[in-house]
C-alpha cells in the first residue's frame, strides 16, 4: 500500500500545484493560463516534489532537535531546486523547450532555477511541514485502502497517462518547429501566439491549449 500512498499523493499535488499555478501566472498575465505542457489540470513536477517533500518530513519527524525546521527548510530548497533543474535540463535537450525562464530574476543558473524561487519552495516545504503532514499520510493510506480510493487513482493515472501520450505528441511537433526556426521554444510564449491566430473562443483555447497549439503548429510547419 505504500506504493499507492504516494501514487496518491503524486496525484493530490499534480492538481494542487496546477491550481497553484493557474493562481499565479493569471494574475501576473491578467488572463487565464493553463501552465505547463499537459491539456488536463496537472503539473506533474509539483506532484514529484509533494513527493520528495513526503520522504524528507518522514526522515526528520522522529528527530527532535530545534534545528529540525532549518535543516527542512535547506534540504527542501536543494532537492526541489535540484528537481526543477532537472526538469528544465531534460526538457531543453530532449525537446529544444523550455517551460519557465528566470534569466531575467537575479542569481539564476541558466534560467532553470533562481534564488528567488527556490526560497519560495523552502517556505512552501514549511508549510507542507506544518500543516499538511501531520494528517496526509493517514488520509492517503486510508483513501487507498478502499475500492472507491483504487479505482478512482486508476482512473485518474489513466487519464494522466492519455494525456501525456498527446502531450508528448504536441512536445514532438514543437521540436520539429524548434528545428525549423533553429530557436528555442518558450512553450507560454507559443501558446498565446497560438491563441491569438486561431479563431477560436479564448477560454476554449486557454482550457484546451493542444487543441489550439496543435492546429497551430501543424501550420506553420506544413507552410515551411
Amino acid at each position: 500500500m505504500i506504493f499507492f500512498k504516494y501514487l496518491f499523493i503524486f496525484c493530490t499535488f499534480s492538481v494542487v500545484g496546477w491550481i497553484l499555478e493557474v493562481a499565479y501566472r493569471s494574475i501576473i498575465t491578467k488572463r487565464f493560463v493553463n501552465p505547463g505542457f499537459m491539456t488536463g489540470c496537472v503539473v506533474p513536477l509539483y506532484g514529484f516534489g509533494a513527493v520528495i517533500l513526503n520522504l524528507i518530513c518522514n526522515l526528520f519527524n522522529p528527530i527532535t532537535s530545534n534545528y529540525k525546521i532549518i535543516i527542512i527548510f535547506i534540504l527542501s530548497v536543494f532537492l526541489l531546486s535540484a528537481l526543477e533543474y532537472f526538469t528544465g535540463y531534460v526538457l531543453l535537450k530532449l525537446f529544444n523547450l523550455k517551460l519557465w525562464d528566470y534569466s531575467d530574476r537575479k542569481f539564476n543558473i541558466n534560467g532553470f532555477i533562481c534564488l528567488e524561487f527556490s526560497l519560495i519552495w523552502g517556505f512552501l516545504s514549511l508549510v507542507f511541514y506544518l500543516f499538511i503532514y501531520p494528517w496526509i499520510n493517514g488520509f492517503a493510506y486510508n483513501f487507498v485502502t478502499t475500492n472507491i480510493g483504487i479505482f478512482s487513482l486508476g482512473m485518474f493515472m489513466g487519464t494522466f497517462l492519455i494525456d501525456l501520450c498527446v502531450s508528448i505528441n504536441l512536445l514532438n511537433k514543437l521540436t520539429e518547429y524548434s528545428n525549423q526556426i533553429k530557436q528555442t521554444i518558450h512553450l507560454e510564449k507559443i501558446k498565446l501566439e497560438a491563441r491569438m491566430n486561431l479563431k477560436k473562443k479564448k477560454t476554449w483555447n486557454a482550457i484546451y491549449p493542444y487543441i489550439s497549439t496543435n492546429r497551430f503548429l501543424r501550420d506553420k510547419i506544413n507552410k515551411r
